[in-house]
């Protein structure tokens, strides 16, 4: 009850052959669980899946935190347009933003630059 090849000797791997039968049977099941495993991997990794989405999601809360800032930032500029704009010209406003950006200063007036 030897395991022969083609050429009449006997051979140890013969009696782990895979018979035709048995293999028809059990390909399903091995497609299937091949197909499990790619469905499993891109859920995790693929360019849709769970570590993408959570990359994705960090972004969005970075994006909007700064937008946020962005538009605190363009509040406050609006503002400072607001006041100078020539219906409501604050004078007192318009000397010390000419000062501060324009490095004005009026005669007699001693300047002391300090290091920021």
């Amino acid at each position: 009850n030897g395991a022969f090849t083609l050429f009449g000797h006997w051979h140890p791997m013969r009696k782990l052959a895979v018979k035709l039968p048995d293999l028809k049977r059990r390909a399903p099941a091995a497609a299937l669980t091949a197909f499990y495993l790619y469905l499993g991997y891109h859920a995790f990794s693929g360019s849709q899946g769970l570590v993408k989405w959570m990359e994705q999601s960090d972004r969005a809360a970075y994006l909007a935190a700064k937008a946020e800032r962005l538009e605190s930032h363009r509040a406050e500029l609006q503002a400072d347009v607001d006041r100078l704009s020539a219906d409501q010209l604050d004078l007192d406003t318009l000397d010390m933003v000419a000062r501060e950006r324009l490095f004005v200063a009026k005669e007699g007036e001693i300047t002391i630059w300090l290091d920021p």
